[in-house]
C-alpha cells in the first residue's frame, strides 16, 4: 500500500516536470524567433540604408562627372564663337578650313577622355558594329567587303553607342551565256530545229 501509495504520488510530480519543461522550451523557441526577428529587421535595415547610399553615391557621381564634361565642352563653344567672329571678318577658305579641323580635333579629344572610340570601317563586314545600307555587285573584291562608309560608328569601351553605316560587296553572279545553254522560251528550245525546218531548207 505504501509503495501504491509513494507511485500516486509521484506521478503527478513527474507530470508537473514535464510541462514544466515543455513550457520552457517554448519559451525558449519563442525568445529564438524573435530574436532572429529582430536580427532580420535590422539586417533589412542596413540594406535599405546601403541601397540609398550607394544611389546617393552614384547620383553625386554622375552629376560630377557631367558637370566635368560640360566644362570641357564649354571651350569648344567658346572655340566655336571665336571661330564664328573670325569668319565675319575673314573669308579666307583656308583660314576657315583650319578653324573647323581645330574644332573637330579639339572635340574628339575631349570625347576621348570621356572612354570614346571610333568603330573601324575596314575589311569585312561585322553586324555587331557595321550596318549596311547598300549592298553593291563586285567581282573585283570578296563577298562581305566594305567598299564605302556613310557614316563613322563610335563605341565606348566595347559597347557600341552607334554603329557605323557603310555600302558593303555582294559576289556579282557570272552573266549566263544564251547561245552556250540554249534560248529557252516558255519551256522550248528555240535552237533545235524542227523536221519541216529541214525540209524547207532542202
Amino acid at each position: 500500500m505504501a509503495d501504491e501509495e509513494a507511485r500516486e504520488t509521484a506521478a503527478p510530480e513527474e507530470g508537473e516536470a514535464k510541462e514544466a519543461a515543455a513550457t520552457d522550451t517554448l519559451a525558449l523557441k519563442d525568445q529564438r524567433i524573435a530574436e532572429l526577428t529582430d536580427d532580420l529587421k535590422r539586417l533589412q535595415a542596413d540594406f535599405d540604408n546601403y541601397k540609398k547610399r550607394v544611389e546617393k553615391e552614384w547620383n553625386e557621381r554622375s552629376k560630377l562627372a557631367t558637370q566635368r564634361l560640360m566644362t570641357d565642352l564649354l571651350a569648344v563653344l567658346d572655340s566655336f564663337e571665336k571661330a564664328i567672329e573670325d569668319v565675319k571678318k575673314n573669308s579666307d577658305q583656308d583660314s576657315l578650313k583650319a578653324g573647323l579641323e581645330g574644332l573637330q580635333k579639339q572635340l574628339l579629344q575631349i570625347l576621348q577622355r570621356e572612354g570614346l572610340k571610333e568603330i573601324k570601317a575596314e575589311g569585312k563586314f561585322d553586324p555587331f558594329v557595321h550596318e549596311a545600307l547598300m549592298r553593291e555587285e563586285r567581282s573585283d573584291v570578296e563577298e562581305g567587303e566594305i567598299l564605302e562608309v556613310y557614316q563613322k560608328g563610335y563605341a565606348i569601351g566595347q559597347k557600341p553607342l552607334r554603329p557605323t553605316r557603310v555600302k558593303v560587296a555582294k559576289k556579282k553572279e557570272p552573266a549566263v551565256d544564251p547561245e552556250e545553254n540554249g534560248d529557252y522560251t516558255n519551256g522550248t528550245n528555240t535552237n533545235h530545229k524542227t523536221e519541216e525546218d529541214e525540209d524547207k531548207t532542202q
